[in-house]
């Protein structure tokens, strides 16, 4: 399975920083965005080390499991995600106990790492993780807001909370707090799916419906500007960043960047892992 990524990243029209930030590793089949919270210097810093150092514990991780037998293997990957997810969370909040200018700073996680023939999607806060399939869209992340958690109630129609100035509320994020429970979700992958993973400064602005009809109405390739370009229309008032993945059989050689060498993670002690 040969996959393609396309990436995007903005800063907005309101927000003098971009506090976002994803990663691409299309020979590792990683794919990660994270939305920093905690102030400019605070929220960029931790979004930076998540997915640094979620990408370096997955990546070691990844080596150990050749050869595992195949149901064995796909619950150690999801373990795996969660544990990279806990490893990231401990190095924000210690790093945030010993800089005073970074104390209370946080991030979102959303990723996926492909792994055989199946999707391994890992989830902290607000930013989300959509599937196109056969002209259709499905979100499948489950945003951890307060407005959500309102719906789910039965508190708050979902008309009520897309008119709220609360959107920015989230109950659980990766550093905020030493440890954190990750969501974790496997779905089957096959030739001609597609899955976008945006931040917030996104799924404000589009709904579920229009982003299914985008995704029918572009490439894959073009659908992050459009995307981007939608929100930045109808107000961009928080970073926006998107990243398209599409998992193909073809010979599709258009792959988002490699990740920089140099990292926040390599200025940190060793992993115990």
């Amino acid at each position: 399975m040969r996959l393609s990524a396309w990436p995007i990243t903005d800063v907005g029209r309101v927000r003098s920083h971009n506090e976002d930030s994803h990663y691409l590793n299309d020979e590792m089949g990683l794919f990660l965005v994270a939305d920093g919270m905690g102030g400019h210097a605070g929220g960029a810093h931790a979004s930076r080390t998540c997915v640094d150092v979620l990408a370096r514990v997955v990546q070691r991780g990844l080596q150990g499991l050749s050869d595992m037998p195949r149901e064995i293997a796909q619950a150690a990957v999801n373990d795996l995600l969660g544990a990279s997810a806990s490893e990231a969370s401990a190095r924000i909040f210690d790093h945030a106990q010993h800089e005073p200018t970074l104390h209370g700073m946080g991030t979102t996680l959303t990723g996926i790492l492909f792994h055989q023939d199946r999707g391994h999607i890992v989830h902290v806060g607000d930013s989300r993780c959509y599937l196109f399939r056969s002209g259709v869209a499905r979100q499948l992340t489950n945003d951890h807001s307060w407005l959500n958690e309102q719906v789910q109630a039965g508190l708050l129609t979902e008309e009520e909370a897309a008119l709220s100035d609360l959107k920015h509320i989230i109950t659980r994020s990766v550093g905020f707090e030493r440890e954190v429970q990750a969501d974790v979700l496997t779905v089957n992958v096959s030739p001609g799916d597609a899955f976008l993973l945006c931040s917030d400064g996104l799924c404000n602005y589009i709904d579920l419906d229009e982003m299914a009809h985008l995704a029918r109405q572009h490439f894959y390739s073009d659908l992050p500007q459009v995307c981007m370009d939608i929100a930045l229309e109808r107000g961009g008032e928080d970073n926006i960043t998107v990243v398209v993945i599409a998992a193909s059989n073809g010979q599709d050689r258009r792959v988002g960047p490699r990740p920089q060498r140099k990292t926040i993670a390599d200025t940190l002690p060793p992993l115990d892992r």
